[in-house]
């Protein structure tokens, strides 16, 4: 299974900062949620013999969220710098009133090659950098993988899962919303299929119990 997990509140949320590749760092809260996050895989992962791997973006509030889950899991975390957040060039590490100053609009909101920021990426560009950053990893359908990211980042994995290119997405207008220290889980189930069980799951952050994460009819990949 596949389990994306989008780091807690950060900095840049509590300062009214640019999100993007600005280097923001987690915040008490989201040090907390980070640590029910890791609690309740702990509970599902207890007793399972099944090998895991933790996956994240090198920005310090995923790497930090990254090490609180590892630590509990007792598992090393492989630092991956494909899986940062849309690059938002010039305005990273600015407030939203200055980054505002440099915003370009896009003509319309569907458009896939608009760079909003000077030295920024276009949505086409992030898009393609996720996926091809995904397709380096090995025994991605076979081993238990968790990786912690950015929202951006997550939305564009769960695109290509369902076998969505972002030019799809854009012309069907549809997307997914990922909150900080939500947990989505994707795997492929017994008749072969790409499936997600578990979909921007944060009721952890109110009851501190585990997730049910084997309760689910998962299959034995083929590929």
């Amino acid at each position: 299974m596949i389990l994306l997990v989008r780091h807690g509140e950060a900095t840049h949320h509590t300062q009214n900062l640019t999100g993007g590749w600005t280097d923001s760092f987690l915040t008490e809260k989201g040090k907390k949620q980070m640590r029910t996050l890791a609690a309740g895989l702990a509970k599902d992962f207890s007793g399972q013999k099944s090998r895991i791997r933790i996956l994240t973006s090198d920005l310090k509030r995923a790497k930090a969220s990254a090490d609180i889950i590892g630590d509990l899991l007792q598992e090393r975390v492989e630092v991956l710098s494909f899986l940062r957040e849309k690059n938002n060039g010039e305005a990273a590490g600015l407030d939203e009133k200055a980054a505002r100053a440099l915003y370009f609009p896009p003509a319309t909101p569907k458009e896939l090659n608009h760079r909003n920021y000077p030295g920024g990426e276009t949505r086409r560009e992030f898009f393609e950098r996720t996926v091809r950053g995904m397709r380096t990893i090995e025994r991605l359908e076979r081993d238990n993988f968790i990786i912690v990211a950015h929202k951006g980042t997550i939305q564009n994995i769960i695109f290509d899962w369902l076998g969505f290119d972002i030019a799809e997405v854009s012309k069907h207008n549809f997307s997914f919303d990922i909150l900080p220290a939500s947990l989505t889980v994707l795997g492929t189930n017994k008749w072969q299929e790409h499936a997600v069980f578990l979909l921007n799951e944060t009721s952890h952050l109110r009851t501190g119990e585990g997730f049910g994460l084997f309760q689910f009819k998962y299959g034995t990949s083929r590929r």
